[in-house]
């Protein structure tokens, strides 16, 4: 007679069932993104997709957050946020609240939202530990750091971002 108690806790130690109510995490592939150029006109971006969208596109492709000079704005249905004192490495689930719509939902100017602006050379710096979270028209939830504002390094070009994000 076979003991269908012994197969099933086999089973369950090798991962093939899950007891109920058990809760799975798939962690997301970290995805980078360099170079996005935002200087002189509105970068569209797609999550899913992992590209930028042409504006003219942008109504067929759908977009989930926008970026020009160091503006960042979110897909109209879309939600944001940030979370100050934070490693991204080490995030892996979105805040269940807390999140904004549009323009307000991340936050513009020196120290309100992702970077600081250094006057005496001019130069914007990502503040370490400011992880930014989407919530998609998708129902989607994504994280975000920016690296880096300037094209291949500070001393490239302004409004060239490189980012990382992963879903969540």
């Amino acid at each position: 007679m076979i003991n269908l108690k012994k197969i099933s806790y086999r089973l369950l130690l090798t991962g093939l069932i899950m007891p109920i109510g058990y809760a799975f995490s798939q962690s997301s592939a970290i995805k980078k993104i360099q170079n996005l150029n935002a200087a002189d006109k509105m970068a569209y971006f797609n999550f899913e997709k992992g590209t930028e969208v042409n504006e003219a596109d942008t109504a067929k492709t759908g977009w989930d957050i926008s970026f020009q000079h160091t503006g960042i704005i979110v897909q109209g249905a879309a939600e944001g946020q940030i979370v100050s004192d934070a490693s991204f490495d080490k995030i892996d689930k979105a805040p269940a609240s807390g999140y904004k719509k549009g323009k307000q939902a991340i936050p513009w100017g020196s120290g309100n939202g992702w970077y600081t602006y250094n006057m005496d050379n001019h130069q914007i710096s990502p503040i370490p530990g400011k992880v930014i979270f989407i919530h998609t028209a998708a129902g989607k939830f994504y994280k975000l750091i920016i690296d880096s504002y300037y094209k291949d390094g500070p001393d490239g070009a302004s409004a060239n971002y490189t980012f990382r994000y992963s879903a969540l």
